[in-house]
């Protein structure tokens, strides 16, 4: 009798008010690459986790090679040859590549740190990096890195503690084109290598180019089993959303002429240079660019989390200094950053504490927060932009990935901002989350708000944007409307 490499059987585990896996069952084989997908709160997160050790079922089991396991904790499951790439990755960024590739393994287990053989350890975490064709520093400090290079690390640390059934958990969701493309061959090839594959992502396309088989849960349960001559990114959305559904629609609005926000020559050294727009109160205005455009470094300056070195800055019929993203928001700014669970939510804190941190000091009524106020602001906003939610305190970390970016707008809804930054809004949401957004911010734009969006995703700003501000390499390479924009023609110019 075959048996599969991985095998969960009826697995289920529930949280406080949710009910995240129902007698989930999958499989994958030796030298198979297998997907899992569904949408945000579908229960993927919880299943990999189960399969890692970080979480344990209430019920269910897991067979390896036909033989039954219990995977308790995070290091039964390295024991037993499961390695985790997690989404957000935890390398120790003030050590080395090397220090990172083999932390936990027999090579830095001394009692006294002169006893480790520094010398090998670096030549054989050059021999692992170059087999995976990412030659790099070893001696380098792994948080000075980018991201594509610290997700070869971790890929390499998986390797080295004697992983042949990898977890990839929305591995290409901060890679640029070319980086996604080279990690996808990784995969094929450890394929052919013989290693179980189970790849978690919301890229369709990426899922039908390197799967095997698709498995696809819906509320946390199993909805169907999907063989590679069966794969369409039609198929794969009506079974994760249980209807049809459709790409965010390209709706035109008209917007007065009406300035809201000047940029005059806005320079900062080695990051962009000379930057001009103007844009108009209720308009979507996009910024547009390859990675390392500047984009990102353009809008943290305009809400102050950065100093021009030249140039001004004007808002709300005001020439501005600002000094910090406090003053922004005291002018009527608000801003979601790319990084959002790095940089935009406070993970240890409710749902509450989250949407009301702007803007604590209103809640305030001495000694002490007026909660009953608080608890009445939070179901306000959490139900305008429907937040599914068991209630207001309940920990954010518990929302899936699209319901914590509703939060997050909610919070600046809520301070009746006049303009919004949003840098990379859908990053890391299913389709369904990904129009649910858009409808916000079209709907915020209506309301009055101005939105500043940058995006990586050029259909996207084609989609959402009135007007759309293209870049690269720190340099301002036009202002395009977006109704006469294609990917192609916005790739064109920038690179002219």
């Amino acid at each position: 009798m075959i048996y599969s490499r991985l095998e969960v059987k009826n697995i289920s585990k529930s949280f406080p008010g949710v009910h995240a896996l129902k007698e989930v069952s999958m499989s994958v084989q030796k030298g198979e690459i297998v997907s899992l997908v569904g949408e945000n709160g579908a229960g993927k997160s919880t299943l990999i986790n189960v399969i890692s050790g970080q979480i344990r079922p209430d019920k269910g089991e897991l067979f390896l090679d036909g033989k039954h396991v219990r995977i308790e904790t995070p290091t039964d499951a390295v024991l037993l040859g499961i390695g985790l790439v997690p989404q957000e990755l935890n390398l120790m960024p003030q050590m080395s590549v090397a220090e990172n590739i083999f932390l936990g393994t027999k090579k830095l287990r001394s009692k006294l740190l002169r006893n480790i053989d520094w010398k090998s350890i670096r030549a054989d975490a050059e021999k692992v990096l170059d087999k995976l064709g990412m030659p790099m520093d070893v001696t380098q400090h792994a948080g000075r890195m980018s991201v594509a290079s610290q997700q070869m690390v971790q890929i390499a640390r998986a390797l080295c503690l004697g992983a042949d059934i990898l977890i990839f958990d929305e591995p290409t969701a901060c890679l640029t084109l070319k980086e996604s493309g080279r990690l996808l061959t990784l995969l094929k090839q450890f394929r052919e290598e013989g290693k179980s594959i189970i790849f978690v992502s919301h890229h369709l396309d990426q899922v039908i180019d390197v799967s095997d088989r698709v498995f696809i849960l819906r509320d946390g349960a199993n909805i169907s089993s999907i063989q590679r001559d069966g794969f369409s990114v039609q198929r794969l959305i009506k079974d994760m959303a249980g209807e049809e559904v459709t790409q965010s629609q390209i709706l035109r609005r008209e917007v007065d002429s009406e300035p809201i926000l000047k940029v005059d020559g806005l320079s900062r050294a080695r990051e962009f240079n000379d930057i001009h727009f103007t844009v108009n109160k209720g308009e979507i205005f996009g910024v547009a660019g390859l990675v390392g455009a500047g984009r990102t470094e353009l809008i943290s300056t305009i809400f102050g989390d950065r100093k021009p070195d030249k140039g001004s800055i004007w808002f709300d019929s005001e020439t501005l200094t600002i000094r910090s993203p406090q003053d922004a928001i005291s002018k009527g700014m608000g801003y979601i950053p790319e990084e959002r669970r790095n940089f935009g939510i406070l993970p240890t804190m409710s749902i509450a504490q989250n949407l009301t941190i702007t803007f604590i000091k209103r809640l305030f009524r001495f000694p002490k927060i007026d909660r009953k106020k608080e608890v009445r602001i939070v179901k306000e906003y959490c139900d305008k932009v429907r937040v599914n939610m068991a209630g207001p305190n309940e920990l954010l970390t518990k929302l899936s990935g699209g319901n914590q970016q509703k939060v997050i707008i909610a919070r600046w809804l809520a301070t009746d901002c006049k303009l919004l930054i949003m840098d990379e809004p859908t990053r890391g949401i299913d389709i369904l989350a990904k129009n649910e957004i858009h409808h916000l911010m079209r709907q915020c734009a209506d309301n009055g708000m101005t939105v500043l969006a940058v995006s990586s995703e050029m259909e996207e700003l084609i989609s959402i944007c009135n007007r759309i501000l293209i870049m690269h390499e720190g340099s301002q390479k036009g202002i395009v409307d977006a109704k006469d924009m294609t990917p192609e023609k916005i790739l064109h110019i920038a690179l002219a």
